[in-house]
């Protein structure tokens, strides 16, 4: 079965939460206990030496036997602990009854109490009282456990936690030794203390950390949601979105506006989706171009071709007798030759341009004396045409290029100003130095160019005049070559325009 990511990472949180839960719960319970137990069994080893000295008095004869009995149940009520004295052969001669009863003291002999002699070994065996065990009993009771506190009877301080026979529940035992002047164990005094009070105080801690963690859960639950949440939701939307850019559509965006990795994402998407689209729309443009040119190309060959073997087969069939007609079909073919010609020489032109193992010869040029040399060789077609042609110079204009391809650039941008400016036109080429660039600029007076052909006239056979026509001026492969020159010599071109008064080329050279 397959979980979303929303679901994985609640169910993560949550089992790390519970872990962390049950490791805090355990290390706190076992903390308290020894806390508690350590706690528990100073006490009562405190208590163990004062109850050595109460049997020292006892013995000696300062209290009596009432008053010892009285002193070690108030001790057992006060401790919540039974009291044993033993003596150095293991045989208990006084036990402490609890309030409301249990391991008690018979009627002893002679004082119906403990069969308490006076000083330790000295008591009579007793029998059971009620409610509890007698000294017989106690004395039996006392061998059970004789193992377990054979270390008192060495003068040690015992203190161990076990299943106490006698109580049938766990205990904390504490054996204190009793001592005589000469260092000897004279007998012991056992403090049995019930540790079902801290087992129930650490069941309430498990009552509230319970509580607690159960909410901490419903806490975490809705927080991780929420979270969770929020890490898949942005990553279903570019899911989404990388769908929809399979299937075509590279104008979808995502919303990233997070600082985080996710929001790095959904950016890089976005941009992903843009680059792709520029690339797209960009592949569909060339493939435009190609298409466009093939049918350019194969319109600008086959029509002189069309018309070179027409006038050919009217001459060859006798048609054309007449020696004018025949010098007219002579001199159009020569025309369509020269044309066609001219396009297959562009065309290797603009290939030679294009082919990066072609490399210019570069030298420091002042661009103000090829200018003036292009306007000279041009202007007796405007004055033919009727059309004034000016230069206007200005400043240091020495450029890093080529001569023949700056030539080249001049005469293509004066010859298109030329063809489309009317008689009585103008048509200015400026030099002029600025700053650290020369700017080259060529400005029209003629029929300017429609805003929406602007972005394509660098294009190869692009024409204004949509048909393609015989009319329409020169092949389209002018500005193509003019642009491929500006980028040889690092230079950038822009054009204004406007129809019915004209256009203005710039070109902007790094100055030499």
């Amino acid at each position: 079965m397959r979980y979303s990511l929303q679901r994985r990472l609640l169910y993560s949180y949550i089992m790390v939460v519970v872990l962390v839960l049950a490791c805090v719960s355990a290390g706190i319970s076992l903390l308290l206990r020894e806390y508690f137990l350590a706690s528990k069994q100073q006490e009562l080893v405190n208590k163990g030496y004062e109850l050595g000295r109460l049997v020292e008095s006892y013995n000696e004869g300062r209290i009596d036997q009432t008053q010892f009995t009285k002193l070690i149940d108030s001790v057992d009520a006060f401790l919540d602990a039974r009291v044993w004295v033993v003596d150095s052969s293991r045989r208990v001669v006084a036990i402490s009854t609890p309030p409301g009863g249990g391991i008690g003291r018979g009627p002893g002999v002679g004082q119906g109490g403990h069969g308490m002699g006076r000083g330790l070994g000295m008591g009579q065996g007793g029998h059971m009282g009620p409610g509890g065990y007698g000294m017989g009993q106690g004395n039996l009771l006392a061998r059970a456990l004789a193992d377990r506190l054979e270390p008192v009877f060495g003068g040690q301080v015992l203190a161990r936690s076990f299943y106490h026979p006698t109580y049938a529940e766990n205990m904390l035992i504490v054996g204190v030794p009793l001592l005589k002047a000469d260092g000897t164990v004279n007998g012991a005094v056992i403090l049995n203390s019930p540790v079902r009070g801290v087992d129930e105080f650490l069941r309430r801690i498990y009552f509230y950390i319970g509580g607690l963690g159960l909410a901490a859960l419903l806490l975490t639950f809705f927080l991780v949601r929420r979270l969770a949440s929020g890490i898949t939701r942005p990553l279903r939307d570019m899911q989404e979105a990388a769908a929809t850019m399979a299937r075509g559509d590279y104008a979808i965006r995502v919303k990233a506006d997070d600082g985080d990795e996710v929001g790095e994402l959904g950016r890089s998407l976005n941009v992903l989706a843009q680059e792709l689209g520029r690339f797209v729309a960009g592949t569909a443009r060339m493939e435009k171009l190609r298409r466009d040119f093939v049918a350019n190309i194969s319109h600008e060959l086959r029509t002189p071709l069309t018309v070179i073997r027409g006038y050919t087969e009217a001459l060859l069939d006798g048609t054309v007798q007449e020696p004018r007609e025949a010098e007219k079909y002579h001199r159009v073919m020569r025309d369509e030759t020269v044309r066609l010609e001219g396009l297959i020489n562009e065309l290797l032109d603009l290939s030679r341009l294009q082919s990066e193992g072609t490399v210019l010869a570069m030298e420091k040029i002042p661009l103000a004396a090829i200018a003036d040399s292009v306007v000279s060789l041009l202007t007796p077609r405007a004055e033919q045409a009727g059309v004034a042609l000016a230069l206007e110079t200005g400043g240091e204009t020495a450029v890093n290029g080529n001569g023949d391809r700056l030539t080249q650039l001049l005469l293509i941008l004066l010859d298109n100003a030329l063809k489309f400016t009317p008689p009585g036109g103008k048509v200015t080429a400026g030099v002029i130095r600025s700053g650290d660039e020369v700017r080259l600029q060529v400005t029209d007076t003629g029929s300017g160019i429609a805003r929406e052909d602007l972005p394509f006239i660098w294009e190869r056979f692009y024409k204004g005049d949509k048909s393609h026509g015989r009319t329409a001026a020169g092949t389209g492969l002018g500005l193509a070559i003019a642009r491929e020159i500006v980028a040889r010599h690092g230079a950038r071109a822009e054009v204004a325009s406007e129809l019915g008064k004209g256009s203005t080329f710039t070109v902007y050279f790094p100055a030499g």
